[in-house]
């Protein structure tokens, strides 16, 4: 049984306020003709946006049959277009001669300096590849098409999902596979803008998805790949934990981003980061001092007095090391009220807030820090492998950069603290402060969604191309089999060999200084805990007062290994400043 909360379809927002609002791109593409001799020139599609730099935000695997499966998701998304239109073409359509052209874009080579298999070369005055033999003679044209790419990954051991330079990413291992089965050509390998690639949702270091979708032309039928072989051939190069689901023809104003709806993220949370903070810890300390101070004035401190002599802690004692306590917190078990607290508090999220204190680079005043939470969910706790799981699950219009890891950074310190559920609120405020982001190894998205685009595609005009809906419905059981094994099952087995949300626990308990007097048992918001203008945290300077001190952590396991886990929220926003719109989640 899950518990959520919906809220009625919000009002979009105006252009520029929500960066993934519902509708077709901006790209305008040449007419589409069908039956067009292969060895015409088309006209270059020189109004289609292939910016790379405004993506928000964040296989074939059989799951065990005694794998436990994790929160199946209650938000189906259906819309009429997608009940009645067409799936054919979904898997390597076929290529029908039209006006996609490429785009002539130059640019420096954006991927490592790897082969690529197939030896081509790009006519200028069309827009096509011609393959090119051993002896130098161009042959026959290659006509690229613009396509949707349904594709899903476990995050663990990349830097992300957009190419990066120097870096290990998703996109850069897919791209490669495509270029080295032909799809890509030669000149156009250097650069993926030349490409038109674009994603529906960036997503950040070590953050995974079940489904995330491509748009970019490939030649769909070359050399030396069978026909409708090329999703094979793909993955037959990229490791197990990196997916190609399917392909389909998309209209040439399709835009992954613009054309993407909302977006559906799910978050795994072990449920012992709901333990009270250990007695003798700085946020312990907090604790007591507003218990003290609620007493003084008559007010109810039952709660914050059960979290104080918390019969967990009262059992372990405070003189056991860090190793001894993390086994112990796998071992607890979240009973059914505090789960009612914590689903109560969750709910504040619903509906469209300005959650300029979730991201970072973003002001009270800044518009597009307005977003829209569509439909929330918590499930009943489970467990597995001896350590007890929530699933989280989040659909809404968009997201920014570590929003989602925020709303869980503050939703937890909620829940173990005893704070009011109507704290929340008070965070859409003008006030600025620190809210701790959760570990993005927990966080994955499920899938975006496209109901305007399909319903665009569903009334086809006389004489024009049909096109298939954008959706996943096709590859609903791999995907649930990938992400049983590949993500679920590499999450779990991650935070037992590393204990990431127990590090994350440590760094909430030591942190010292004012940034978490918002704790209180009224719900507001002290002058204590705002930030100034330009101030990132008291931590910036990286001295003792707010700095996380692994010293103070007590543990067998090495303190640097503790603190060089924990992400530096003020190199983020140094290094992403003006980009803060490239991420999702």
């Amino acid at each position: 049984m899950s518990h959520s909360a919906a809220v009625p379809a919000a009002p979009q927002l105006k252009r520029g306020q929500e960066d993934a609002g519902a509708g077709a791109g901006t790209e305008q593409g040449g007419t589409e003709q069908a039956g067009q001799q292969s060895s015409k020139r088309i006209k270059l599609d020189r109004d289609r946006d292939t910016e790379m730099g405004n993506e928000n935000g964040n296989g074939n695997g059989n799951g065990n049959g005694n794998e436990q499966q994790l929160g199946q998701s209650s938000a189906n998304v259906h819309t009429d277009a997608q009940a009645q239109a067409s799936t054919s073409g979904s898997i390597d359509g076929r290529v029908v001669a039209d006006g996609d052209d490429e785009e002539d874009v130059r640019g420096r080579d954006l991927r490592p300096n790897r082969n690529v298999g197939q030896n081509v070369s790009f006519d200028r005055g069309g827009g096509e590849s011609r393959a090119v033999g051993e002896d130098g003679e161009r042959g026959a044209r290659l006509p690229k098409r613009k396509v949707a790419i349904y594709f899903g990954y476990c995050g663990i051991g990349y830097s992300g999902l957009q190419i990066n330079p120097g870096v290990k990413t998703i996109e850069g291992d897919i791209f490669d596979a495509f270029c080295k089965v032909g799809a890509v050509s030669k000149e156009n390998a250097v650069n993926p803008v030349k490409v038109g690639l674009q994603r529906a949702a960036r997503t950040d270091r070590g953050v995974h998805a079940a489904g995330n979708l491509l748009t970019l032309k490939l030649i769909l039928e070359p050399p030396n790949v069978p026909q409708g072989g090329v999703v094979g051939a793909v993955n037959d190069l990229l490791p197990e934990y990196v997916r190609i689901w399917g392909l389909t023809r998309v209209q040439n104003s399709f835009n992954a981003r613009t054309s993407c709806d909302s977006r559906m993220y799910e978050y795994l949370l072990p449920t012992y980061v709901f333990l009270p903070p250990k007695p003798g810890s700085s946020m312990h300390d907090l604790l007591k001092h507003w218990h003290d101070k609620s007493v003084e004035h008559g007010k109810d401190v039952s709660l914050l007095g059960q979290l104080l002599q918390h019969p967990f802690w009262r059992s372990q004692g405070t003189e056991k090391s860090y190793a001894e306590d993390v086994v112990k917190k796998k071992k607890w078990r979240m009973d059914g009220e505090h789960v009612e607290r914590v689903r109560q508090a969750f709910e504040k999220y619903a509906g469209s807030h300005n959650f300029h204190n979730y991201t970072v680079g973003k002001s009270f005043r800044d518009r597009s820090a307005h977003r829209v939470m569509k439909h929330l969910e918590i499930s009943d706790p489970k467990e597995i492998d001896g350590t007890e799981w929530l699933s989280i699950k989040f659909h809404g219009q968009s997201f920014m950069l570590h929003q989602i890891r925020k709303m869980i950074g503050l939703l937890v310190l909620v829940g173990r603290t005893g704070a009011p559920a109507s704290l929340i609120p008070e965070t859409y405020g003008p006030a600025r402060i620190h809210v701790p982001k959760a570990p993005g190894l927990g966080l994955l998205l499920e899938e975006p969604l496209f109901g305007g685009y399909n319903l665009k595609v569903a009334k086809v005009q006389p004489g024009a191309e049909e096109r298939s809906p954008v959706t996943y419905k096709d590859f609903g059981e791999r995907m649930q089999a990938f992400k049983q094994t590949f993500i679920y099952d590499r999450i779990i087995k991650t935070e037992e060999e590393t204990s990431e949300f127990a590090k994350w626990l440590n760094y909430l308990d030591v942190f010292q200084g004012p940034d978490f007097d918002y704790l209180n048992p009224r719900g507001n918001i002290p002058q204590s805990a705002i930030l100034k203008v330009g101030e990132q945290r008291r931590a910036a300077g990286g001295q003792a007062k707010g700095a996380f001190r692994p010293e103070a952590v007590n543990t067998s396991t090495s303190a640097a290994q503790q603190g060089a886990q924990i992400d530096s929220e003020d190199e983020d926003e140094h290094a992403l400043r003006g980009k803060m719109d490239e991420f999702d989640g």
